[in-house]
């Protein structure tokens, strides 16, 4: 399940620095991402999807998508451009409007926010694309990610095209001591209504949890509801040794 911490902690960072918190480029922190190069490279990953979905020879069809965790319409956008109509799902209200603002000019794209812990809202077959890239990593609880991927196999049609990246390593990563003594007062501050700005300029960050699930456990789940693995391989590895992998997937 969501927490409200975690919510919080994605709505804090609609607020204080939103392109990073998407797409975290060392040198873009603090409001630094270009506008038009953030939106270049969602649209170049999403090329470079279909490129490899057209190999595949999915989807059947090009009716709707799903951008699960669509933060400010990164990928979303690039996605209409291959989608008659995209749904763009996040938790953070911050993030959704946002992408409101950002893509008002992109007809083809709807966004709303995730308030609930399944996609009980779309019914079977929904969409012909689903696609969610650097989201579930974020998500603290492994019962809700697997459920996630129940969920995005159920809402997929037949043969659609499900595209997803989950880490299957996040090696520990102590914090500092400076940093330990100083995260519960911050945590303390901003629950007692102490701007987020303010907080994110005096070096705070809202919280980014890392999650990790094997890639035997991933390929588990996704067989138990259906979904029919096209392809999947490890991706370069992130900053701090964390271990990643794409899949292709339809029903």
């Amino acid at each position: 399940m969501a927490t409200r911490e975690n919510r919080q902690a994605w709505e804090d960072w609609g607020r204080v620095d939103p392109f990073w918190a998407i797409l975290t480029k060392p040198d873009a922190r603090g409001g630094k991402w270009d506008l038009d190069a953030f939106f270049e490279s969602g649209q170049q990953t999403i090329d470079r999807i279909w490129q490899q979905a057209h190999e595949l020879g999915v989807p059947a069809r090009h009716e709707s998508g799903l951008d699960f965790g669509c933060g400010v319409g990164r990928l979303s956008r690039a996605l209409a451009t291959h989608v008659e109509n995209v749904v763009g799902l996040d938790i953070a209200e911050t993030m959704i409007a946002e992408a409101r603002v950002l893509n008002r000019a992109v007809r083809a794209c709807e966004f709303r926010v995730q308030r609930a812990d399944d996609l009980s809202d779309f019914p079977d077959d929904s969409f012909d694309v689903v696609l969610t890239l650097l989201v579930l990593q974020h998500i603290p609880s492994v019962p809700t990610i697997e459920n996630y991927l129940a969920e995005f196999v159920r809402v997929l049609a037949p043969q659609g095209l499900l595209v997803f990246q989950l880490p299957t390593s996040v090696p520990a990563k102590p914090p500092t001591a400076m940093r330990s003594r100083l995260r519960p007062i911050a945590v303390l501050l901003r629950r007692l209504g102490v701007s987020p700005h303010l907080l994110y300029r005096l070096g705070w960050s809202p919280a980014m949890p890392m999650t990790a699930i094997s890639a035997e456990r991933t390929l588990a789940v996704l067989a138990e509801a259906g979904g029919k693995v096209l392809t999947s391989y490890q991706t370069a590895s992130h900053g701090g040794g964390i271990e990643s992998r794409d899949y292709y997937v339809t029903c």
